[in-house]
């Protein structure tokens, strides 16, 4: 589950959302209706089934509503009640479970995880727990697990044995690379700690204690009663995603199910510290160093950046069928969750731009979109990087970047670490700066990007003697 490969009322104005020739109404409450309208258009140019929205802000529900059709083909309307997969948006999750162990004393974060969980491969088994919950253990995705498919059942042992083919990416600490494998070791980990399956431990000790009614952990081939329908667009077609085998939808680097209005029921809890505790919230926030000093963006289940001097969190999900998205603006006390049922490109940028136009409707300033062109202190800086971004065929250059990024580059875990290739045609591209700040190891330039009518944000962190040590987009 990687960042996109796994793993209150809203305002509508009267709009009606369409979607597969379908036609849903919902209520005109709360938000403006224009930003509704907005929504309901936005939804139906990416041909988006039904949508699960929430928005908090000032620890007040603003939104919890689900939008369009759950099902296309029984036209079942969603509402704050349907269930959709959050895919990796509920490593947060996860990692509140180790985290409590941590903070009882049950655990430590700097124990070697397979001090914990039994019957590791030896490579995994040393790495720090800390370096699982921040993708900084060199722990290879299972992603690249040869003969690995979402619909058939693979048991721990088996996945153990295969997982220990795959040389690791690096040393623990050295780099940062996502891995969902490392939270699978953490679901181990807790089943082996706590004695209970990590279901039970979720349901119990997690989706229980904070009053979420409607979540729980996936079970693909059950009837669960509101649970969306999962799709994938073909070839501008709406179609059946393909089934999950039952136990790993719901496995632990992501398999919550969760309805709109416990996603602000989750960020209420998040916000109150209570359940789950201060200690826990600052964990899973606060960004992880690797052993360079340099911030590895990441905390424990959120990326993590600065936005207008301030901290901001982020994640995606992505599981057979649905896509999630998640923003959080804590100086204001802002969050917004989207979620989809149906996988695809347009979704994605649906749910991306949807979850940052509405925490702006809410709390101006909250995320990139504010941000005015900056005057450029290094425009040479600038050309150079957008020369990166366009390099198509050509191949990138190690010496442009530190170890932590030039060790990866042609290896399994490139793909989560290089930059976005915008091929060789900048025809109608817009790249302007707009913010740089100071961090530890090194300096954040972050960059608009226009095409087409759409904007994406890309920060990239040099360190002090010029060469790249990360690479995120928005």
């Amino acid at each position: 589950m990687s960042d996109w490969n796994r793993r209150g009322l809203l305002a509508l104005g009267g709009a009606t959302i369409v979607a597969g020739g379908a036609r849903a109404q919902d209520s005109a409450v709360g938000l403006a209706p224009e930003l509704g309208d907005r929504l309901g258009q936005m939804m139906r140019d990416a041909k988006v089934p039904a949508a699960g929205v929430a928005v908090v802000h000032e620890g007040a529900v603003v939104a919890a509503q689900g939008l369009g059709l759950a099902s296309l083909p029984f036209q079942v309307p969603a509402d704050e009640r349907t269930l959709f997969h959050l895919g990796s948006v509920s490593k947060q999750l996860t990692a509140s479970l180790v985290l409590e162990l941590v903070e009882a004393g049950a655990i430590a974060l700097d124990d070697p995880v397979g001090r914990h969980a039994r019957g590791l491969p030896e490579a995994f088994a040393s790495a720090p727990i800390r370096t699982l919950l921040s993708h900084t253990s060199g722990i290879p995705d299972y992603e690249g697990l040869e003969g690995f498919e979402a619909d058939r059942a693979i048991d721990r042992e088996t996945f153990l044995a295969g997982a220990a083919a795959l040389p690791l990416n690096f040393r623990p600490g050295e780099a940062w690379a996502y891995s969902n494998t490392g939270y699978v070791l953490l679901g181990y980990l807790l089943a082996d700690v706590t004695g209970q399956s990590y279901r039970d431990r979720m349901s119990e000790r997690l989706l229980g204690r904070v009053g979420l009614r409607d979540a729980r952990v996936d079970e693909a081939r059950a009837i669960i009663p509101g649970r969306a329908e999962p799709y994938v667009l073909e070839d501008g077609v709406a179609q059946h995603a393909v089934g999950m085998d039952s136990d790993f939808s719901g496995w632990p680097d992501g398999g919550v199910l969760m309805s709109a209005r416990d996603a602000a029921r989750w960020e209420q809890a998040l916000q109150g510290a209570a359940v789950p505790s201060r200690f826990t919230v600052e964990a899973l926030t606060t960004p992880a160093l690797m052993a360079s000093g340099r911030s590895a963006a990441y905390g424990a289940g959120w990326f993590t950046d600065r936005l207008n001097g301030h901290a901001v969190q982020y994640h995606s999900g992505s599981v057979p069928g649905f896509l999630t998205y998640a923003w959080r603006a804590p100086r204001t006390r802002t969050a917004v969750t989207v979620m989809v049922n149906i996988e695809s490109g347009p979704a994605a940028a649906f749910m991306r731009e949807a979850c940052l136009m509405l925490a702006e409707s809410v709390a101006p300033g909250s995320t990139p979109l504010s941000l005015a062109p900056a005057e450029d202190d290094a425009p040479e800086v600038t050309a150079a990087a957008l020369t990166m971004l366009a390099r198509a065929d050509r191949a990138l250059d190690p010496a442009q970047f530190t170890p932590e990024i030039s060790a990866l580059i042609g290896g399994q875990a490139g793909g989560s670490v290089l930059p976005p290739n915008l091929g060789s045609d900048l025809a109608g591209v817009g790249w302007a700066l707009v913010e740089r700040h100071e961090e530890p190891g090194g300096q954040v330039r972050r960059y608009r990007l226009t095409r087409g009518g759409r904007m994406r944000h890309i920060s990239i962190a040099y360190a002090p003697d010029g060469r790249i040590y990360r690479v995120r987009t928005l």
